[in-house]
């Protein structure tokens, strides 16, 4: 179903960002099935990035979501041998997330598939329209970014859940 502007123009825009978003995770989604894995994709390329130093907490901070949830996702990596965890000696309520020799092997395949998908995203868009896109972005983020807010996390649990779904607001 091809949307057209006139559809966006008196929804909310986290109704907008919200269905763009459903729509890029679900055709990455399709592109990596090969890979065996099931979800949680982009977490590997932050915990890659961040490498040598990042820990579940601040896995969470970066991704906006519960301690919980991270937890859970770092325990199906580290049971599918993609991360693993060591304990941070200065801390030891505190664990490191290391990408293992598996891990490591399908990052670049992760970030391939997600330059891809930008790619078909951006199909028959212009250079000059897509430096605009990224400018308004910014510039609805710094608006935004601006104003009095809460902090939201999402509890992944919840989302996937066949209940109503809820975002907890911390």
């Amino acid at each position: 179903m091809t949307m057209q502007p006139e559809q966006f123009k008196n929804d909310p825009l986290a109704k907008i960002f919200a269905f763009m978003s459903k729509k890029y995770v679900g055709v990455a989604s399709k592109k990596l099935s090969k890979l065996d894995l099931k979800r949680y994709y982009y977490a590997l390329l932050i915990i890659e990035d961040e490498q040598p130093e990042i820990t579940q907490q601040m896995l969470a901070e970066m991704m906006k979501i519960d301690k919980v949830s991270v937890f859970r996702m770092v325990d199906y990596f580290c049971k599918n041998d993609i991360l693993e965890r060591k304990v941070n000696i200065e801390d030891r309520r505190s664990q490191y997330l290391y990408l293992t020799a598996k891990g490591r092997k399908i990052t670049p395949q992760i970030r391939k598939v997600y330059k891809e998908v930008n790619a078909i995203a951006f199909e028959g868009i212009s250079k000059s329209d897509r430096e605009i896109f990224f400018e308004v972005l910014a510039k609805i983020h710094a608006n935004l970014d601006a104003e009095p807010n809460m902090e939201v996390k999402v509890d992944l649990k919840e989302l996937g859940a066949a209940k109503p779904r809820k975002i907890l607001l911390t």
